[in-house]
């Protein structure tokens, strides 16, 4: 009776992500009138494991646009939008001899893993073919960090006026939204109506072509068992 009950529960959560992506999103920013949303294509994951806690700092890059951060282990990170191929290079930012890991799942499969215990050490991966250089900063920087409930699995929608991504990850996950057409917003499904989402959504625009901008929070959320969070 449990298992008919759980598979119940997930053929109402995919038929509630279907009706999400045929028509969720706006066709001006977030003034309450609602378009339509064709699925994007299936999104890599860059998941930075090993050692929790394990401090790092991390780049990752497209062949369009590149973002920079700071993170404790473990963190997935998922670009909307992006274009391969892609790349991440994350560093350890401790003397210690934690293992930092770093895999690429593309369509549920490990693309590319490496790890590194060495004090300060230095993992570099690629998808999808070889990118020959690191891509200018990205403009606008939007990023949407969901920080828990940690360890928690989920389902999520991501998507700007003209395209919607379906994500299933772990939490804690860092969104980044590549060259977003108009405003961008994410509703988080939660497994259970038990489950309570805290995310917030950063953004900054360069002052020039090519220069990195600080990402401030312009939207904080705290909610459940779903989660929506919207650009002002």
């Amino acid at each position: 009776m449990g298992r008919v009950v759980q598979i119940v529960a997930l053929s109402l959560l995919g038929a509630a992500l279907m009706g999400w992506t045929a028509a969720c999103n706006n066709q001006s920013g977030f003034s309450g009138s609602v378009g339509n949303t064709p699925n994007g294509p299936p999104l890599a994951s860059y998941n930075i494991l090993g050692t929790v806690g394990t401090p790092f700092t991390a780049t990752v890059s497209d062949s369009r646009s590149s973002w920079t951060f700071q993170g404790n282990v473990p963190l997935s990170v998922i670009i909307a939008n992006n274009i391969l191929p892609a790349s991440v290079i994350a560093t350890k930012t401790t003397s210690s001899n934690n293992l930092l890991s770093v895999e690429i799942i593309s369509g549920f499969h490990v693309a590319n893993l490496q790890s590194t215990r060495a004090p300060f050490g230095t993992v570099s991966l690629q998808v999808g073919g070889m990118l020959g250089s690191i891509s200018s900063p990205a403009d606008p920087d939007l990023r949407i960090f969901l920080s828990g409930p940690q360890n928690l699995s989920y389902q999520a929608l991501v998507e700007d006026i003209n395209t919607g991504f379906i994500i299933n990850a772990r939490a804690p996950t860092l969104i980044l939204f590549d060259s977003p057409n108009g405003k961008v917003d994410a509703t988080f499904f939660g497994p259970t109506n038990f489950t309570t989402f805290t995310a917030n959504m950063t953004f900054c625009t360069p002052a020039a072509p090519g220069q990195t901008c600080t990402p401030v929070v312009v939207v904080s959320e705290k909610t459940g068992p779903n989660l929506t969070i919207r650009q002002p």
